[in-house]
């Protein structure tokens, strides 16, 4: 997909057994940090068209302005982030567009032979998934950004640019 249709790809993702593992993983075999760790992210919406409740923990961390994205499912439920069989997959996920109009942007996508797989939202964002038959096993993601989320990216994308290796976990619990 060229820039033109929804803009630079800005999150790469991959779901986790272990959020933390991952974390201290990815630091120590590629140096990025810091990382910010959400605790208890809970999203509402749907699943295939069928009520769908989601709570993880998220962990974000920058390579220049590319979006790192480690997420842990800890439902037990239908999920976008596990498989028929329950089971978490482990692996890439999703590509991830920053979006100011979600709705918008799926509709492009639907128009390019997209599919909905997830739409769900919470107090701070929205996000939808979308598959493409052409590309199985790779969701494509758009995420609203609102004023706060924009705020709180910048401030992390900053944060990634001057880090010195300390501190190299923010660990914020939503408390879901």
């Amino acid at each position: 997909m060229s820039t033109r249709t929804f803009g630079p790809i800005r999150q790469i993702a991959w779901v986790v057994r272990d959020l933390e593992a991952s974390v201290a993983h990815w630091r120590r075999v590629s140096g990025l940090g810091p990382w910010t760790m959400f605790r208890n992210v809970a999203m509402a919406g749907q699943l295939d068209g069928s009520p769908a409740k989601v709570r993880m923990h998220v962990a974000l961390g920058y390579q220049g302005e590319m979006e790192i994205e480690l997420i842990e499912d800890l439902g037990a439920g239908a999920s976008p982030y596990r498989g028929a069989d329950g089971e978490p997959l482990v692996g890439m996920h999703h590509v991830g567009w920053f979006s100011d109009d979600v709705l918008a942007d799926v509709a492009r996508g639907r128009q390019r032979g997209m599919q909905v797989k997830f739409e769900a939202a919470n107090e701070v964002t929205r996000v939808a998934y979308l598959e493409d038959p052409r590309e199985p096993k790779l969701l494509f993601e758009f995420i609203e950004m609102n004023a706060a989320m924009r705020a709180g990216y910048e401030a992390r994308l900053a944060a990634s640019r001057t880090w010195n290796g300390q501190d190299p976990l923010q660990v914020i619990d939503l408390g879901g």
